[in-house]
């Protein structure tokens, strides 16, 4: 059997993704904070989305309908997880099964994770991708 991510692990992978959203929506509307920082600051802010955002796309189509309309969506601070099951017309423990899985994987490829990465799947971490589909 898999072994889990500890609860710390999943609530840096969680903190992640809400800074992602915040990063892009600043992005995304330009505030004015943004045109006095130095170009690398802001850089390295799109750098940072970018990572998080080919991470979550390495993941299972389900989970990356959930972790976006959870996470990453506009409105992503106010959706509740409820809402998200909902929309999706899966059970509760149905989506906390994929949300646990996308959180593990997530931790996996960002190399959050104290457990080491299946080279099958995870091609972003560049550490022993040994599969025929990558």
């Amino acid at each position: 059997m898999k072994a889990q991510v500890d609860r710390s692990t999943l609530k840096i992978v969680e903190e992640l993704l809400k800074q992602t959203q915040f990063l892009n929506y600043i992005n995304l509307v330009g505030v004015t904070e943004d045109k006095q920082l130095d170009d690398d600051i802001v850089q390295q802010r799109k750098n940072f989305v970018e990572r998080i955002e080919k991470a979550v796309a390495l993941l299972a189509p389900k989970e990356i309908q959930l972790i976006t309309e959870r996470y990453l969506s506009q409105d992503g601070n106010y959706v509740k997880d409820y809402e998200v099951y909902e929309a999706m017309q899966i059970s509760e423990f149905t989506y906390y099964k994929y949300k646990n899985r996308a959180m593990e994987k997530l931790a996996e490829i960002l190399g959050i994770s104290s457990k080491v990465p299946d080279p099958h799947w995870c091609p972003l971490c560049n550490r022993g991708v040994t599969s025929e589909r990558g």
